[in-house]
């Protein structure tokens, strides 16, 4: 499994790019979002991918998904108020590579996708969150996805 999250915001690009955040989650949570609207997660890793192209890239984007305390705008939000995020994959690009980052995970052995449309109320994806049995894979996966460097934090 990746290192414990210990990366500050800071240490991330301001530049535009696509993101996964790798979320333990210890023990049954239920949260409620829009539309998928209240849903538990059982205890498992969990990876949540997610483009960052507007003002502040992915610094801007990923400091307030760490944010403890924040005003929920995305599904996002919830869980990651109430689960730690304790990796960051990235990739500086201007292109958005959200979905096939979702599609290229969903296709590793054991992976699902436990709330259909969480993340992904904006494109054709079953779900942005995925339930992920060996993060390992996760970097080989992303990897195979883009040329450029995929770096985790």
């Amino acid at each position: 499994m990746p290192a414990r999250h210990t990366t500050h915001p800071n240490d991330l690009p301001p530049t535009p790019g696509t993101y996964a955040l790798l979320i333990d989650v210890g023990e049954p949570i239920t949260i409620q979002i829009g539309r998928p609207g209240r849903f538990t997660l059982q205890p498992g890793h969990y990876l949540y991918v997610g483009s960052a192209l507007g003002p502040g890239g992915l610094r801007a984007r990923v400091g307030r998904h760490l944010r403890q305390h924040k005003r929920p705008h995305w599904h996002i939000d919830a869980l990651t108020a109430a689960a730690p995020v304790t990796a960051i994959w990235a990739v500086e690009s201007t292109t958005r590579l959200e979905c096939t980052w979702a599609n290229a995970l969903r296709d590793l052995p054991g992976v699902s996708a436990p709330v259909p449309g969480f993340g992904a109320s904006d494109c054709g994806c079953e779900a942005h969150l995925l339930r992920v049995p060996d993060p390992q894979a996760v970097q080989p996966c992303l990897s195979t996805t883009t040329s450029a460097r995929v770096l985790l934090y």
